[in-house]
This record gives structure tokens, C-alpha cells and sequence, in this order.
């Protein structure tokens, strides 16, 4: 059984919808979140952050459930302290 390696499969789906960094934002119920970041987005108000999630299996979702969402927001800031 091979380890996956979350921060790679997240930073590839980063890449590929035109972001520029991920930045870890938690883990629920077997699924990894990560929040995709724009440098040229920093300190702008631009809505609702994107987030993606990752199961054990290495299939990723994007986050759409606003629950999910303001739930991972919370998570990234108290794990970053942000």
C-alpha cells in the first residue's frame, strides 16, 4: 500500500484551476481540506475562499456546501493562526 501524498495531488488541482499555493485547512471524516490561493488575490475581497477536499483514495472535490466551506475557514485559521 502506497502512502499518498495530499499536498502534491492538492497542488496539482492548485495548478490546473489557475491557482498558485495551497495552504492546509484540516481534516473531517477521512477527507483532507486545502485552500487554493492567488498571490494577485491577497488582501483583495473577492468572496467565498476556494477550497478543495481530498478522500483516502486521492479523489478530489471542490468544496460548494457553504458548511463546508466556513468550516474549513475556521479550521485554517486556528491551525495557521491566522
Amino acid at each position: 500500500m502506497s502512502k499518498i501524498d495530499y499536498y502534491q495531488i492538492a497542488l496539482d488541482k492548485a495548478k490546473e484551476l489557475g491557482y498558485d499555493t495551497i495552504r492546509y485547512a484540516g481534516e473531517r471524516n477521512g477527507w483532507r481540506y486545502f485552500h487554493l490561493i492567488k498571490y494577485s488575490l491577497i488582501g483583495k475581497k473577492v468572496g467565498l475562499p476556494q477550497y478543495v477536499r481530498i478522500d483516502c483514495n486521492g479523489i478530489v472535490l471542490n468544496l460548494e456546501e457553504i458548511d463546508d466551506i466556513l468550516w474549513a475557514l475556521h479550521q485554517e485559521i486556528s491551525l495557521n493562526n491566522l
